[in-house]
């Protein structure tokens, strides 16, 4: 019954039987190309042609428009990155989706760093994919191999529910949950997480499942969050949100000050929920000592030229 109503919901939205594994395969192809084309002809290459017109990337833990920040870097062309997409989602209407993986940085074809990257793909009017976020992290422990076929979710997504307001829903949503953060730290992600939530953060590895639960059950002291931007697929089923972040310093940690990107995705039993959070922290300040450096794991972009 569950998938009939999907289906009936997905006509309504105009997307053809089979379109959803087809968006889900162009979302794939377009991160695939990404990637080689990074490999072929540069980073700054890739990242001017795929970044959509209002893009984000993450520099130095603040979110700037793609486009002007890789015109404004120079290419440097011994050094290439290499990533691949371990993880791919894309919403009922076939507007939005997201794709997550390990990179690489090489320089001379040796690996110097490595981490995490998120990447938010959002069909433009012309039919073709662009990114409309970008963001990754530096992290320790080994990257996951690359799967033969890309996998999807496990958990079912609801029923597709068109909305007349996609950014406002999904701005409520993480607004609700920054919220409940602030007067209950950690309690908020244990009610929020999905069971197959990723979370990224920076010189850390990644946190998922039920391991992502039981490690935010904890914390010790909550972010303040300010939501910029988001935006909700067309079905109603899968969204984004950027903003700032910051964490006052306390005597347990200092200062935190960068951005992050959430992605909820509205399941069939369990609703709205977070399925992958990553943060990018802006440098620490320089200390008296003279002693300056980024962030622990923390990349200037979330995959570095």
């Amino acid at each position: 019954m569950k998938n009939s109503l999907t289906l009936i919901a997905l006509l309504a939205l105009g997307l053809p039987f089979g379109g959803w594994g087809q968006a889900r395969q162009a979302v794939i192809d377009a991160e695939n190309s990404f990637a080689a084309q990074a490999t072929q002809a540069g980073t700054k290459a890739a990242f001017l042609a795929f970044s959509a017109p209002t893009g984000f990337v993450a520099e130095g833990g603040k979110l700037m428009n793609a486009q002007e920040v890789w015109q404004a870097r120079p290419a440097q062309p011994t050094t290439r990155l290499t990533w691949y997409p371990v993880l791919a989602d894309v919403a009922q209407s076939g507007d939005v989706g997201y794709t997550t993986g390990p990179w690489t940085q090489l320089k001379d074809g040796q690996p110097q760093t490595a981490g995490e990257y998120v990447t938010v793909w959002r069909k433009q009017p012309d039919g073709t994919w662009k990114f409309a976020v970008d963001m990754g992290i530096e992290r320790i422990g080994a990257a996951p191999a690359k799967p033969a076929t890309v996998p999807q979710p496990r958990l079912q997504a609801a029923v597709a529910t068109p909305s007349m307001a996609p950014s406002g829903i999904i701005l409520d949503v993480d607004r609700k949950f920054a919220t409940a953060e602030l007067s209950k730290p950690g309690a908020s992600y244990e009610q929020s997480l999905s069971a197959e939530a990723r979370l990224y953060r920076p010189g850390l590895s990644m946190m998922q499942g039920a391991a992502a639960v039981a490690n935010m059950k904890n914390l010790g002291d909550s972010y303040i969050f300010a939501p910029t931007t988001g935006y909700l697929a067309a079905a109603g089923d899968l969204g984004y949100v950027v903003g700032d972040l910051r964490r006052i310093a306390t005597a347990k940690h200092p200062e935190e000050k960068g951005s992050y990107l959430r992605i909820w995705r509205r399941e069939a039993v369990a609703g709205w929920r977070l399925v992958l959070e990553i943060f990018n922290f802006a440098p620490v300040p320089v200390t008296t000592a003279g002693a300056s450096s980024g962030a622990a794991g923390q990349s200037p972009l979330k995959r570095p030229q």
